[in-house]
């Protein structure tokens, strides 16, 4: 198991009769035109460190650009049901799905359906990356505090 993030046009990522969906096409036409993406249209499974079988996933590609990838670990994107998923991303990689999301005109939605963009980092630690050479970043402390008894 894990947590997964999905790149979608829905307003419920796990409503499969919304038509809103990302097709395969635009997905493709995405990844070649992103030379930070690697296109494998799959991936293959290792037991006990050895390369058993390849699984042909369309759509599936790696993020190369990744700080601190590690060649049997890079950050991966799925494409399946009209959206495009990770499992388990760190911060670094929620930039780039918020990133890739502005280009294919959606958003970033996690499994129990909250939403992923910029200000999700305002409340976090300092926070810099780049999305293909964009800067995504946002800062803890703005130098505004709100007085204690306003909630809002």
């Amino acid at each position: 198991m894990g947590y997964d993030l999905h790149i979608t046009r829905r307003n419920d990522w796990d409503d499969y009769e919304e038509e809103s969906n990302i097709t395969l096409e635009e997905w493709l036409d995405y990844v070649k035109s992103d030379n930070e993406l690697e296109l494998t249209n799959g991936y293959q499974i290792k037991i006990s460190g050895v390369e058993n079988s390849f699984h042909n996933v369309p759509g599936f590609c790696n993020w190369t650009n990744h700080s601190t990838m590690v060649n049997d670990d890079k950050p991966w994107f799925d494409y399946g049901h009209g959206m495009i998923s990770t499992k388990n991303p760190d911060n670094e990689t929620i930039k780039k799905m918020i990133y890739i999301a502005e280009q294919l005109n959606s958003k970033v939605q996690g499994d129990d359906g909250e939403f992923y963009d910029e200000s999700y980092f305002k409340n976090n630690q300092s926070l810099s990356a780049t999305a293909n050479g964009h800067e995504i970043s946002q800062s803890k402390s703005d130098g505004y505090k709100k007085p204690w008894w306003k909630f809002w």
